[in-house]
């Protein structure tokens, strides 16, 4: 096989891949526990139902404050007796002496790891907490290091906007991971690197594309009435994301937080839980 076959073979490696369809599923939530510490859970109650109007058909509400509970064994056995849908609580629940700079809180890091529950994280800390908005959210970007196929993601995303809002599907791939990628490249004399590190490129942020395309033709098909934005690029996932958050005054940020190979939280999903402290957060 001469190069230039090298070079087509190693093509056609990225052309293969098949579609996947994104499929729309409706995303019940009809039980909600909040979770608090020192702080009253009744005007967090009030302000989550204000803030995501599409839940208020919520049937039970269940409030756990820091008497319920001794530590985390305890809060995931009360949380999970109960079979809520959604649970709502902070950063550094249980830690209100103290803020950790680089971390979400013992609490906040068990919940989001030991249970199947998605975690709306309330903006601020314990110690320091910030008010949601006033208005109903009607702003989502549901980010992810890698989109496409990802269904429960989005569909949580739509469950969460308001009418009438915007949800931005967004994809980042790193470009320090795909710069390392680009270095291997180089150094395999029967590729070009040029040329592989465009056909990667263009792959890479080609299946997201596509990906997000049938999101947009699966929900167009819906009687949702929600605006379908999207962002697929490359960068630094806390910078671009912060930015993207900025300029779209986004409201609610969701992602997903498992990895089926590790215990600890997924690195991008931390890093921006960790970093962007005013922003509410759906964690799954």
């Amino acid at each position: 096989m001469d190069r230039l076959d090298q070079i087509d073979e190693f093509e056609s490696l990225f052309r293969r891949s098949e579609r996947e369809d994104f499929v729309y599923s409706e995303i019940p939530i009809e039980s909600v526990a909040v979770v608090t510490g020192s702080e009253s859970s009744d005007p967090v109650r009030e302000s989550v139902a204000r803030f995501l109007p599409r839940i208020n058909d919520v049937a039970d509400w269940h409030s756990i404050g820091s008497a319920d509970y001794q530590n985390v064994a305890e809060l995931i056995e009360r949380v999970e007796a109960q079979r809520v849908d959604l649970l709502v609580t902070r950063r550094h629940l249980g830690e209100e002496m103290f803020s950790p700079l680089h971390s979400l809180g013992v609490y906040l890091d068990e919940l989001t790891q030991r249970t199947s529950i998605p975690v709306l994280v309330l903006p601020g800390t314990a110690r320091e907490p910030v008010e949601l908005p006033t208005e109903a959210c009607s702003r989502v970007m549901v980010v992810a290091d890698q989109i496409r196929g990802d269904q429960r993601l989005i569909n949580y995303g739509v469950r969460m906007c308001s009418d009438g809002g915007s949800m931005w599907l967004c994809h980042v791939e790193d470009d320090m991971v795909f710069g390392r990628i680009v270095d291997a490249i180089e150094r395999i004399p029967e590729i070009s690197s040029e040329l592989g590190a465009t056909l990667l490129k263009s792959q890479f942020l080609k299946d997201a594309e596509d990906f997000i395309a049938t999101c947009f033709e699966r929900l167009g098909e819906t009687s949702l009435d929600v605006d379908l934005k999207s962002h697929v690029g490359m960068g630094h996932h806390v910078r671009e994301y912060r930015r993207l958050i900025d300029d779209n005054q986004v409201d609610l940020l969701v992602a997903n937080t498992k990895d089926d190979d590790q215990l600890a939280m997924r690195g991008m999903a931390y890093s921006l839980s960790v970093e962007l402290v005013d922003v509410p957060m759906l964690l799954l």
